[in-house]
């Protein structure tokens, strides 16, 4: 059971511990404050209320029906106190009436001291309760050893959990969701008891329950209802108000005067549930246990009779969790009471100059002191009473000693009452009735009865004055309550009797000096001395004035200039219009409170102000958490320089500290304006505001700007991060750029060695079959045609992996010029018409008048391999070239009538190797003409259009842009073809020996006289001593010198041969020096060679 405890405390200890570090999110909040109000609920409610309720019937049902009258039928009033409290700052009830009673300190010392005698019968009666079921449960009795244990315990307990640190007031959710959690396990545990003994009650035989169930009924007949019962409701709904701990959860702890109208359905609710419950548990313990069992310790009794221990163990965990949870918030709110309101005082005076934090642990080591003390004098107690007293009327003494704020309570919330004289008169008076009539006699049997014989009777705590009224209960608290209203209504109707209806008409200095005394005192009065000192004087100018100021500072200066001139004037102004004027001021004076002290509270900023003798006068509680001062170190008139000395020590300032001090604050004192940015010890940034205020004194706010500063610092490692990330992929992307050159440039060269090895072979074998073709048989002519055919096919596959890969290495760069679109298109239908008419098709070509910008060589080989493919697939009909114009554009189409291009198939044909076969086409081909097409179309930014019909033919077309206006580039006009001359000389130079003797044979065949050399040496020596008619110069040479180097020697000759140069690299025609010059690219065509060669023929016969 021993561990049980223990761990039930451990939990509520941390659900406090993890919500005061987490704070208390607004949705829990809700659930969290009603079920706090439920703390009313103390171990009364578990033992002595069902205890009530099977020896006094109707009087149980007072308990919980006052509590929830003032709920049902007070909601406006309960928030108007709520909103009172708010308003002036309270943290204990003592404090709220002090507050609305002048702030007097005697009022709420004697509140604090009120509450602390109340206290003491309540925390005595869980003691008792705890004790009892402590003892039952565990099967050792009731002892003084298992009270002092129990009284120990809570005491512990209550210093642990509530004065864990100082606060001088102040919200607690912590506090707020443990009691919530409590009173949550505490319902739980009752219905649980409920259910239990409904059910053990359903398995009673009829015939011995009647008897039980009879006598049970007796005591709820109208007939029982007495003035107990009304006594007892009246005292529960003052108790709902006025306890200190019900004061402290319902009101302190309140978020907002409306928090009260929704927890008013929740904590009714929960009163009829416990209140329900108890009737069956009475009921049970009336019918299963002996006749001499004790009441109170019905709850326990019956399922330890019963043999369910598990739910004895329920039962005394709840009543021990009811019993903590009073403790716990009572000893809070008095022992904030007491600190506050009777030793800070004391301590303040004896202490105000302690160092760093001593105040607040001084503070803090009384408050654990009270604590221990208040338990140690219930403990004490709770063994003085009668072991026959009830529970019940434990708890009902301490109802009616805090039952005597009432009146004055009451008063201020719902008629503004403000009378403190007559307050704390009515609340002397009733506090002394009550200690005499009940709280005396309760300490030992024979106590009443001895302060009777003492008075002769008239004195007799059960009948004062001879009069007895009912129950002791009753007489106590009618006389207690009595004293108090009548001294409190007296003394207020007899100060308005004794006071003028109206201020005194005032004629003298000595007059005005005292109606100034009325508002502000006697020492301030003491001002207008210095107008005269005669007070006997008449009334000038600037004593009225004087007064009016005076006088201004209490009330505003409208209502005083009223309450002066009407004074001086003789017109009457009631009190009343006063107390009016006052009220309204008040007001305002409260609003303006209220609303600066919310602000302060809710902005963000700490803030701190400081008067002009430098000292603090004012902060919110974000500074002090914001610089992590020590409790009770930031007071009011305490030094800035304490406060700026303590943050130096802490933050480790460089330096003679008290040299920074003095520059800070001789800062303050000039009233310069400061703004600087601060790390904290912690790692917080702290951005620091301030400003003088006009009329002297500084006023600072201190901004956390970690946030700030995080992201600031964190977008800077991000952009240093970023930076260092694009400098890596900008190193990495020269790195793959420059591999990329490098193997664009390898590729380059690779592709020029290839052009030149691959195709070396193929013109020596072309070159061969020329010569064979001079020289053939009638019979050879077809093998001859077929070698070349054989030639070309492998010179055209050469060629187009060449260019597919140039393409892809970006290698050919387009060379954009105006020309005329027609010339072309001609030219390429000359060039086709040949092998169209041997297909048996008709090549019709409308060139159309147009001018193009773009490169004419790449442009010509789109459309050659548009006209190869049209030619190559159609078996019969026409193929037609033409171009239209469309907008800023030429659409340039190639048509034929062959078998068509599926739809499925249209995007494979510009695949590498992709080529449809179809009926009655010539074959051929390998499949990269379109290939070849859609790289240069890409290059030179053109767009290909593809239309087809299956069966009916295809439209293959380009899209290019026209030319603006300007000359069309001129192409060369070729000379007309003549017969060579015999006997030709023309030079050959070149490294391979099977070119130079396939030249050999080609050029003797035609009776050219050809001069052989294999390097540039052996040429220049031929040239100079045979003054050839022609050369055919070959590019690469594998020296020092190529080909080109060898044309510019021979152009130098006189007079100098004409030139060729033989190359197999394509990319030799855009080096500047072959402007002008004839390329021939190897494998060299036959025809073309004889027609240079019977070119420079003709050039020569005309030379000579």
């Amino acid at each position: 059971m021993i561990f049980a405890i223990i761990a039930y405390c451990a939990v509520l200890f941390g659900i406090a511990w993890v919500v005061d570090r987490r704070g208390l999110s607004q949705r829990l909040g809700r659930i969290a404050y009603p079920l706090s109000l439920a703390v009313y609920c103390s171990s009364w409610t578990f033992f002595g209320g069902v205890g009530t309720a099977a020896t006094r019937g109707w009087d149980y049902l007072a308990i919980y029906l006052g509590p929830a009258l003032v709920f049902l039928l007070a909601p406006k009033f309960l928030a108007r106190l709520v909103k009172l409290a708010r308003d002036e700052g309270s943290s204990s009830i003592a404090d709220f009436i002090s507050a609305r009673y002048g702030r007097s300190r005697s009022t709420a010392a004697i509140v604090a001291g009120t509450a602390l005698l109340a206290s003491v019968p309540y925390i005595a009666l869980q003691l008792r309760s705890v004790t009892l079921s402590f003892g039952a449960i565990a099967g050792v009795g009731s002892s003084a050893e298992v009270g002092t244990f129990v009284a120990l315990l809570l005491a512990v307990f209550a210093i642990v959990f509530g004065a864990r640190r100082y606060e001088v007031a102040g919200r607690n959710p912590g506090v707020i969701a443990a009691i919530a959690a409590e009173s949550l396990i505490k319902l739980l545990c009752f219905v649980v008891l409920g259910v239990v003994t409904m059910a053990l009650l359903v398995d009673v035989p009829a015939a011995t329950l009647a008897p039980s169930l009879a006598r049970l009924r007796a005591g709820f007949t109208w007939g029982a209802l007495s003035s107990d019962f009304w006594v007892r409701t009246l005292l529960s709904a003052l108790a709902i108000l006025c306890l200190p701990r019900q004061f402290y959860v319902g009101v302190i702890e309140a978020r907002r005067p409306d928090a009260v109208a929704r927890a008013r359905g929740p904590f009714i609710a929960y009163m009829v549930v416990i209140s329900l419950l108890v009737l069956p548990l009475a009921l049970a313990g009336m019918t299963l246990l002996p006749g001499d069992a004790e009441p109170d310790l019905y709850v326990l009794a019956v399922p330890l009779q019963q043999g369910q221990h598990v739910v004895a163990l329920l039962a005394f965990l709840g009543g021990f969790s009811a019993a903590t949870a009073m403790v716990v918030v009572e000893t809070i709110a008095l022992s904030t009471m007491a600190t506050n309101d009777l030793l800070a005082p004391l301590l303040l005076r004896r202490h105000g100059e302690a160092g760093e934090g001593e105040l607040g642990r001084r503070m803090l080591r009384v408050r654990r002191l009270i604590i221990a003390a208040i338990v140690a004098v219930a403990l004490v107690y709770g063994r003085s009473l009668g072991a026959d007293l009830p529970l019940a009327s434990i708890g009902l003494i301490a109802f009616a000693g805090v039952a005597q704020f009432a009146p004055a309570l009451i008063a201020t919330v719902g008629w503004n009452f403000a009378n403190h004289t007559a307050a704390r008169a009515g609340l002397v008076g009733g506090v002394i009735v009550w200690i005499y009539c009940l709280l005396l006699p309760s300490i030992g049997e024979g106590v009443g009865s001895a302060l009777a014989q003492f008075t002769r009777g008239w004195l007799d705590p059960d009948a004062l004055l001879g009069w007895r009224i009912g129950s002791p209960l009753v007489n106590g608290t009618v006389w207690s309550l009595g004293v108090n209203v009548a001294l409190m209504a007296g003394l207020h109707v007899r100060e308005r009797q004794r006071g003028n209806s109206a201020l005194d008409h005032v004629t003298t200095l000595g007059e005005l000096k005292s109606l100034v005394a009325r508002f502000v005192g006697d020492t301030e009065a003491l001002a207008l001395d210095l107008v005269s000192a005669d007070p006997r004087a008449p009334i000038d100018g600037p004593a009225a004035r004087t007064a009016e100021r005076l006088i201004a500072g209490v009330i505003g200066a409208p209502s005083a200039r009223k309450i002066v001139a009407s004074s001086i004037a003789g017109s009457a102004i009631d009190v009343s219009d006063v107390v009016r004027l006052l009220d309204q001021r008040g007001r305002s004076l409260r609003f303006s409170r209220t609303l600066l002290s919310a602000t302060l509270e809710t902005i963000d900023p700490g803030v701190s102000v400081i008067d002009a003798d430098l000292r603090l006068v004012a902060w919110n509680p974000r500074y002090v958490e914001m610089f992590d001062y020590p409790e009770g170190y930031v007071v009011v008139g305490r030094s800035i320089a304490d406060l700026i000395r303590y943050n130096a020590e802490r933050e480790g300032i460089a330096g003679d500290i008290a040299a920074h001090v003095g520059r800070r604050v001789a800062h303050l004192a000039r009233g310069t304006p400061h703004s600087f940015e601060r790390q904290r010890p912690s790692g917080r940034w702290i951005k620091m505001v301030g400003r003088p205020m006009p009329g002297g004194g500084y006023v600072q706010s201190f901004t956390d700007i970690t946030a700030e500063k995080e992201a600031q610092a964190d977008l800077e490692a991000r952009v240093a991060a970023r930076t260092q990330d694009l400098a890596r992929s900008n190193h990495m992307l020269d790195e793959a750029r420059a591999i990329a050159e490098t193997a664009t440039r390898d590729k380059t060269r690779f592709l020029a060695a290839a052009s030149h090895d691959l195709l070396q072979p193929l013109h020596a074998a072309r070159l061969f079959c020329a010569a064979l073709a001079e020289d053939r048989a009638p019979h050879q002519a077809e093998l001859v045609r077929a070698i070349d055919g054989a030639i070309g096919s492998a010179d055209t596959l050469l060629r187009a992996l060449l260019d597919v890969s140039r393409l892809d290495a970006g290698g050919v760069v387009p060379k954009v010029e105006r020309f005329a679109l027609g010339a072309l298109i001609e030219e390429l239908a000359v060039q086709f018409r040949p092998l169209a008419g041997e297909r048996g098709l008709v090549l019709a070509a409308h060139p159309g008048a147009f001018s193009v910008a773009t490169d004419r060589s790449l442009l010509r080989s789109i459309l050659q391999n548009f006209l190869s493919n049209a030619v190559r697939y159609s078996a019969d009909g026409r193929v037609w070239i033409g171009a239209r114009r469309r907008g800023d554009d030429v659409l340039i189409e190639v048509r034929d009538n062959g078998p068509g291009i599926a739809a499925a198939d249209r995007e494979r044909i510009f695949e590498e190797f992709e080529r449809l076969e179809s009926k009655g086409s010539a074959g051929g081909g390998v499949g990269l003409g379109l290939a070849i097409v859609r790289r240069i179309a890409r290059l030179l930014g053109v767009a290909v259009e593809l239309r087809s019909d299956l069966g009916r033919g295809t439209t293959f077309a380009v899209r290019v842009p026209l030319a603006p206006a300007g000359l069309d580039v001129a192409l060369p006009t070729p000379l007309a073809t003549r017969a060579l001359v015999p006997g030709l000389r023309v030079l050959c130079l070149d490294n391979d020996a099977t070119i130079l003797a396939a030249l050999d044979a080609a050029l003797r065949a035609r009776r050219c006289v050809p001069l052989l050399a294999a390097t540039i040496a052996e040429a220049m020596e031929l040239a100079a001593d045979e003054e050839p008619d022609v050369a055919l110069v070959d590019f690469h040479l594998d020296e020092a010198e190529d080909g080109l180097d060898v044309v510019a020697r021979l152009r130098a000759m006189v007079p100098a041969p004409a030139i060729a140069l033989v190359t197999a690299d394509r990319t030799v025609v855009d080096d500047v020096r072959c402007v002008g010059l004839v390329v021939l690219t190897k494998p060299v065509v036959p025809a073309d060679l004889w027609r240079f060669i019977e070119d420079a023929s003709a050039a020569a016969a005309l030379g000579s």
